[in-house]
């Protein structure tokens, strides 16, 4: 009863080496799904490159539109608008005119 039996100390060392090799299985299966994933995610780094390009060319194109708008919005304002203030304030002032005329 002094000395453990062979059996035994294979059985123990087995069991030890076999968590060891589950450790290293766990831990290669890990570095293999994190490989995946990166390869994954690089995909979708550059489907996001290539929708912020289109996207930055959309605004572009956009901001060309609204730059157009506000210089067609500016021309109306000179051409049309401006001329009827004058007309309107010119009607007011000789509105006011009579105004003061029939005060008197």
């Amino acid at each position: 009863m002094s000395e453990i039996p062979p059996i035994y100390w294979m059985i123990i060392i087995s069991f030890v080496t076999f968590m060891i090799c589950l450790v290293l299985y766990y831990f290669a299966m890990l570095i293999k799904e994190s490989k995946d994933a990166v390869a994954d995610s690089r995909k979708l780094i550059q489907n996001t490159e290539e929708i912020l390009k289109q996207t930055t060319l959309i605004v572009n194109d956009v901001q060309e539109s609204i730059s157009t708008l506000k210089g067609t919005v500016f021309q109306i304002n000179e051409a049309i608008l401006l001329p009827i203030r004058k007309i309107g304030n010119t009607i007011s002032i000789v509105g006011d005119f009579f105004t003061g005329l029939k005060k008197s």
